[in-house]
């Protein structure tokens, strides 16, 4: 004969398999959603080229650091500045891809929060991009043989402008952040 604390047990466990077993149930419906996993599978491929990214920003700045160590040798400044441009061009198009990548994963019908979340990620990489080609047009000042007193103001326009961009990614990455901590779980197919 069952104890009473059997019976208990045995039909708290059948409230549970009902629940779970309701048609439209969140927990099962979440683990083989095959819209999720694809945005899901875009979120990644976007993630991959953030990195690169990032990467591409990182050797930028040892470049600055050769540059500033070079002095006065103009052979190599110029080398240091081409190869600059070059992983500026490449971070540009990483960051287009990356925006384009998360908007489009925005765009399907996935939970709310985490739409706004993509959303905000492709904002910032987006707003990368745009501080990135900012970057890039000092350097071109840099590279001008006699620089002229407009080449300087536009160099200063792009540095403000690099700043104020710089700032407002900031910003949106602390949002999507924030959006993804608060509703992780939301995010992630099974």
């Amino acid at each position: 004969m069952p104890t009473r604390k059997t019976l208990k047990l045995l039909y708290v466990l059948t409230l549970i398999a009902l629940f779970l077993l309701t048609p439209g149930c969140k927990y099962l419906k979440r683990a083989d959603d095959p819209v999720l996993k694809e945005a899901n599978k875009l979120e990644s491929e976007a993630d991959a080229l953030s990195v690169k990214v990032d990467d591409a920003y990182k050797q930028v700045a040892q470049k600055d650091e050769e540059i500033n160590a070079a002095k006065k040798d103009k052979a190599r400044i110029k080398k240091l500045s081409d190869e600059e441009l070059s992983l500026y061009d490449e971070a540009t198009k990483n960051a287009r891809d990356a925006a384009d990548k998360y908007e489009q994963a925005g765009k399907l019908k996935v939970d709310a929060k985490y739409q706004e979340y993509l959303n905000l990620r492709g904002q910032y990489m987006r707003k990368h991009g745009a501080h990135i080609a900012a970057l890039k047009e000092i350097v071109v000042g840099r590279l001008e043989a006699k620089p002229t007193k407009a080449s300087r103001d536009k160099q200063a326009e792009a540095k403000s402008r690099s700043e104020r961009l710089k700032k407002e990614m900031d910003e949106l990455k602390a949002q999507a952040d924030k959006l993804q901590k608060e509703n992780g779980d939301k995010f992630k197919a099974a």
